[in-house]
C-alpha cells in the first residue's frame, strides 16, 4: 500500500495541469490576501478576513484536482483494476486513495500558507494571537471539509463508475453547504434542529469559532466528531459496496 500511494502522489505532483491550477489557486490567493494587505494601510485583519472569504475559489479548483488526479486518472484507465489483481486487497486501495488525498490536501495548502505567511510577514505584517488562530484555522478547516467532500465524492465514483456524476456532486458540495443555515431555514419544522450546525462541515465551522475564543478542547473534539461518525460511515459504505462490485480487468 506505501508503494501504491508513494507512486500515485508522484505521478500526480509531475503533471503539468495539476501545477497549472495549483499556481493559478496560489497567484489569486496571494493577490487577494497579500494585494488588501497593501492597499488598505497594511492592516492585519483585512489581510485575515481575505483570507477566509476568498479562500472558496482555490478550495474548488483543488479539490477538483484532487478528485481528477487520485481517482478519476485511475477510473478512466482502470488502472485501479491491475492493482487489484496484483493482490492489494479492495479495502486497502480505497484507504491508500484517502491518504493520498490527505497528503496532497497538506501538501498543497500547506505550501500556499507558508508562502502567504512568509510574504506577509517580509512586509511587517504582524498578527494578534486571535487573527494569527483565524488564519491558520481557515487553511486547516479547509483541508479538513476538502478530505471529505473529496471523500464522499469518491464514494459516488466508486458505486457508478461515473466520473461526471462525482465531479458534480464535488461541486455541490462547495457551492449548497455553505448555504446550508438558508436552505435549512426555509422549513421551521427542519430549521428547529439546526441541522446546519452538525454535518460535516457545520461541525468544522463549529470548531473553528470555539479555537477563534480559545476553546482548544471542544475544537479538536468536534474535529475528531467529524472524522470518526461522518468520515468514519463514508469509508464503512464505499469499501462494503466496492467489495461487492464486479470489476473488469
Amino acid at each position: 500500500m506505501r508503494r501504491l500511494i508513494r507512486a500515485d502522489i508522484r505521478r500526480i505532483l509531475k503533471k503539468r495541469s495539476v501545477i497549472l491550477l495549483f499556481l493559478i489557486a496560489l497567484g489569486y490567493l496571494c493577490f487577494q490576501v497579500i494585494g488588501s494587505f497593501l492597499a488598505y494601510e497594511q492592516d492585519p485583519f483585512v489581510a485575515v478576513q481575505n483570507m477566509m472569504s476568498k479562500i472558496a475559489m482555490p478550495e474548488i479548483i483543488l479539490g477538483l484536482v484532487i478528485l481528477f488526479g487520485v481517482y478519476a486518472d485511475d477510473f478512466r484507465s482502470m488502472s485501479y483494476s491491475c492493482v487489484i489483481g496484483r493482490g492489494l486487497t479492495r479495502s486497502k486501495l480505497v484507504l491508500a486513495k484517502l491518504l493520498d488525498t490527505v497528503i496532497l490536501s497538506v501538501f498543497m495548502y500547506g505550501i500556499i500558507t507558508l508562502i502567504l505567511s512568509l510574504s506577509l510577514k517580509l512586509m511587517g505584517c504582524t498578527f494578534t494571537p486571535r487573527l494569527s488562530r483565524a488564519f491558520y484555522m481557515t487553511v486547516l478547516v479547509t483541508v479538513y471539509k476538502t478530505v471529505g467532500y473529496i471523500a464522499l465524492s469518491s464514494m459516488i465514483l466508486y458505486i457508478t463508475n461515473n466520473i461526471p456524476l462525482s465531479t458534480i456532486f464535488l461541486l455541490l458540495l462547495y457551492i449548497a453547504v455553505p448555504f446550508s443555515t438558508l436552505l435549512f431555514s426555509l422549513n421551521p419544522q427542519v430549521k428547529a434542529f439546526h441541522v446546519e450546525r452538525i454535518h460535516y462541515a457545520g461541525i468544522a465551522d463549529n470548531a473553528f469559532s470555539d479555537l477563534l475564543f480559545g476553546s482548544v478542547g471542544m475544537a479538536i473534539g468536534k474535529l475528531l466528531l467529524g472524522l470518526v461518525v461522518y468520515l468514519g460511515l463514508v469509508l464503512f459504505v464505499t469499501i462494503k459496496i466496492f467489495d461487492k462490485k464486479e470489476l473488469e480487468f
